[in-house]
């Protein structure tokens, strides 16, 4: 109808003008809405990458999801082309032959900036994969239209606004903005040891604080650089090599990732114990963390697992192994303090406890896909009565194993509620230097319960007899409250 004109009462000279104008604006509306801009986008697997988000910006394609409803007719494409491109293949060149031919000009979409360029990439790799599809019922489209729109005096005020005002109110601490500083150093800290070089640390094992939403310290290695230096449980990091931590908008991975570095160099940082800042600078030792320890005290076997590693899974079988010879009658493995790590490795831990064909986790995308875990055979050991010692650092892979074995009714938990991080990210660089971490899927426990945010309850709880607990030499008179709240005389130590 755009394109049609209305015969009679004029002269073949204004009607040859009408039909030119007409066309004109026919080849405007189709260049300012390309044929696939009315095609939803296919689901992802995987975070768009920056060459890809170049070719998006390149064709001018506009990310229209499936699952939401979109204010342009949502067609499905396809093998001989959706009714956009054959209408675009069969009128546009009559169009621009006509407009050309005439002279007129032929106007392409505004360019963005390129802070606008940022924002509107960061939306993108948002809109392709984050798992709530909902956006925590926020309007999603709105949020892009109004902060790409926006003019921004400098690239930290665009930073600014993809933090605040587009992740923010997701409501998501994991899906966040990484400013180009901070993912420059993260680049750096994976890639060192690709590099030859050797890659060490301060001896700390790290945990977001609730609290403050900082990253704090929960384990000192004897002997390690940070011990050395004084530092001690519960220290918040505020800064690590010039990068500051923002309440809520950092991850014990990345301040991890910034406190390693070669081998002999020095990292300096502001901490704050007890209310009070200080910068020092530490040097980085290569510090030997065993992720797993174990022994025999009485009757009971113990296990202590620091961390989830892509060896953690056999050390624990070693250990169980090496039990089974003395004739344990219990057993007790703490993952108190251990903020996770490779999600694998919790899943193979747990295996070992369980019988073939026990469900384990489920991992749930965008799509509502769900990849199960299950146990392919018996692991080796299904029947000592086996106690898990959690805390509020429990994390993670961490979480993974001990709802595994609670669902599966092998293990009795005790101690306090686990942190609750039931949810996966990925890291996508943006066109400046800075980067995007998205929650693309989260895991549901063998019973279906989502233990984001929430954690997972405990069967016994004692949190006045859990900081008197210690493992693994139990050299500290809480052999009693363990036999107590373990399984009295079944775990007797």
């Amino acid at each position: 109808g755009i394109c049609s004109g209305r015969e009679g009462g004029v002269t073949r000279r204004e009607k040859m003008a009408r039909a030119l104008a007409l066309a004109a604006v026919c080849v405007l509306v189709l260049l300012a809405a390309p044929s696939h801009a009315f095609l939803p986008s296919p689901i992802a697997s995987s975070l768009p990458s920056s060459a890809s988000l170049t070719q998006q910006r390149a064709s001018g394609q506009a990310s229209l999801r499936k699952s939401r409803a979109s204010p342009l007719p949502s067609l499905t494409a396809t093998a001989s082309g959706s009714w956009a491109e054959r209408a675009g293949r069969a009128v546009l060149p009559a169009a621009l032959g006509l407009a050309v031919a005439v002279g007129a000009p032929v106007i392409a979409p505004a360019e963005l900036s390129p802070q606008q360029q940022t924002v509107a990439d960061a939306w993108t790799v948002v809109d392709a994969v984050y798992v709530d599809r909902t956006f925590n019922n926020q309007n999603w489209f709105e949020i892009r239209q109004n902060l790409v729109k926006r003019k921004y005096a400098s690239s930290e005020e665009a930073h600014k606004a993809i933090s605040e005002e587009m992740l923010k109110p997701l409501g998501d601490q994991y899906t966040r903005f990484i400013n180009p500083q901070k993912y420059e150093s993260l680049k750096q800290s994976i890639t060192q040891g690709g590099n030859g070089q050797e890659v060490s640390g301060i001896g700390v094992t790290l945990a977001v604080d609730k609290q403050s939403q900082l990253v704090k310290i929960v384990d000192v290695a004897e002997g390690g650089p940070a011990e050395k230096a004084g530092l001690k449980r519960n220290t918040l990091f505020k800064e690590v090599s010039k990068v500051k931590s923002e309440p809520g908008q950092v991850t014990a991975e990345e301040i991890a990732a910034l406190v390693r570095g070669p081998t002999g160099s020095e990292v300096t940082m502001i901490v704050s114990e007890g209310g009070a800042d200080k910068e020092l600078t530490v040097t980085r030792q290569k510090v030997n963390i065993k992720p797993v320890t174990g022994g025999v005290s009485g009757k009971t076997g113990w296990i202590k697992i620091k961390q989830f590693d892509t060896k953690t899974a056999e050390l624990v079988q070693a250990e169980v192994d090496k039990q089974a010879a003395g004739g344990v009658s219990c057993r007790v493995v703490d993952l108190r303090d251990n903020a996770g790590g490779f999600f694998r490795a919790g899943v193979d831990a747990a295996s070992i406890f369980l019988e073939a064909g026990k469900q384990e986790v489920s991992v749930v995308n965008k799509a509502g896909a769900s990849d199960s875990f299950a146990t392919e055979k018996d692991g080796s050991d299904t029947k000592t009565p086996l106690f898990l010692l959690v805390n509020g650092n429990t994390a993670s892979a961490s979480e993974i194993m001990t709802g595994a074995l609670k669902d599966n009714k092998r293990a009795t938990v005790v101690g306090e509620r686990t942190f609750g991080k039931g949810v996966v990210q990925t890291v996508t660089p943006l066109s400046d230097g800075s980067g995007v971490a998205v929650t693309i899927a989260k895991y549901l426990t063998p019973s279906k319960v989502d233990i984001n945010k929430k954690g997972i309850e405990v069967d016994s709880a004692d949190t006045a007899g859990m900081a008197r607990t210690r493992t693994p030499t139990f050299d500290d008179g809480s052999r009693g409250w363990v036999r107590r709240r373990v399984g009295g005389a079944r775990c007797s130590m």
